[in-house]
């Protein structure tokens, strides 16, 4: 019997939503001797304390009064100019600042863009694996959620194609497709420039939107950056989603939302019933890190040191890991996803890594039919080369364990 007296009073939404894997995780890192290959949090080494401390100690003496105030919703608007040229420059060409809102990190994008867009029983796709971040916003709207299995190129568009005219003939209003082209979370894997040309004409044909999340672009460490969804956008489908949280610092909860005036216009409506405004000091602070030429600085730092901690991480791996497990080679961003033999549990091997103080994340909860029980996220993004080395051995050691009880 539950002990919650206002149990029977909760909404659906509330008695629906799932908590988050990662959230779970977070009291076991908080443990001293815990060596965490879970969380994909940017390392406190590289944020840029003094740079932020003399600018704010300048801002606050000049302008104090402006930065202690309400802010618009929209956002700071000399921000959303500097982010519009700056997205410009990418490729992504006609983008002013009506076409930005500033936004608590890239996750308040993609729930505005779900509220903006999804209905009760719409249909919105998205990867299998992927982030859960997309598909908890369309269960807090009502959505169905169908995964489409992700490669080494991203999400498979001619699987895609197919679901759509599946669902479609059921009688199924599909709405829209949540995707993380660069650097996926959890894969690692950056969607191929003929899958995005193939996206952007299925959003067309079946008329769909796209929900372009992506916070890892800017972290690449070889390859040539292929054109965003939104740059090969011709109809205003794609709504494209951007954090400062990997490339400035994640506690001031930054990022922004682009796409077509007349969608930003209603997720600024949507936003006004949420929060208001974003962090207003925020904004200033990072103006001026823009202005000053330091967040182009702060990528380049930030790129640099997050490629070698990922070298390190798969020569460990190469060292430490049997044949029988196989993983990515990201050119980015912060995550290994390791696939173990088909009938290894990921989970049991969560417990057992656990007990020797190493943490990671199962894979099974970034699918959204459950599946993916074999495999788990490793980042390297947060964790020292020293914990790092550890780790990696511990759990190279478990596997094998594991793997010769389940051949006796």
């Amino acid at each position: 019997m539950s002990t919650d007296p206002l149990e029977h009073l909760y909404s659906r939404q509330a008695t629906g939503a799932q908590p988050s894997v990662i959230r779970d995780i977070c009291a076991l890192v908080a443990r001293p001797q815990m060596r965490s290959l879970a969380g994909g949090w940017p390392d406190p080494q590289k944020f840029p304390v003094q740079a932020i401390g003399r600018i704010s100690e300048q801002l606050i003496a000049e302008h104090g009064d402006l930065l202690l105030q309400y802010g618009s919703t929209e956002g700071l608007l000399d921000l959303r100019t500097a982010l519009a040229r700056r997205m410009n420059a990418e490729g992504i060409a006609g983008l002013d600042a009506d076409n930005l809102v500033i936004t608590h990190g890239s996750s308040q994008g993609i729930s505005l863009a779900a509220q903006v867009f999804l209905n009760p029983d719409d249909v919105l796709l998205v990867g299998l694996p992927t982030y859960f971040g997309g598909p908890g916003a369309g269960r807090a709207r009502g959505a169905q959620l169908v995964g489409v299995n992700v490669d080494e190129q991203g999400m498979d568009t001619d699987r895609l194609q197919q679901e759509i005219k599946r669902l479609k003939s059921a009688g199924h209003r599909v709405k829209a497709v949540y995707t993380i082209p660069n650097f996926q979370n959890p894969t690692g894997a950056t969607l191929s420039l003929e899958r995005r040309q193939q996206l952007i004409e299925l959003a067309e044909t079946h008329d769909l939107v796209i929900f372009e999340d992506d916070p890892y672009a800017d972290l690449r460490f070889e390859g040539q950056r292929p054109p965003s969804l939104k740059a090969l956008d011709r109809s205003g489908r794609v709504i494209h989603l951007r954090s400062l949280s990997k490339i400035f610092v994640p506690g001031m909860r930054l990022g922004w939302a682009a796409g077509d005036a007349g969608v930003i216009r209603r997720m600024v409506v949507a936003k006004q019933f949420a929060d208001a405004t974003t962090n207003t000091p925020g904004q200033y602070i990072l103006l001026e890190f823009i202005r000053q030429g330091l967040l182009d600085r702060q990528i380049q730092e930030n790129t640099d040191f997050y490629r070698a901690k990922r070298d390190f991480m798969l020569e460990q791996m190469d060292r430490h890991f049997p044949a029988e497990a196989t993983w990515n080679r990201p050119q980015g961003g912060f995550f290994i996803f390791v696939h173990l033999p088909g009938d290894m549990d990921a989970e049991m091997l969560f417990h057992r890594a656990v007990e020797r103080n190493v943490a990671f994340v199962t894979g099974s909860p970034f699918f959204v039919d459950g599946s993916g029980r074999n495999t788990l996220r490793l980042s390297y993004s947060q964790v020292s080369r020293e914990d790092m080395e550890i780790a990696i051995r511990t759990l190279g050691n478990l596997i094998k364990e594991q793997l010769a009880g389940n051949n006796k």
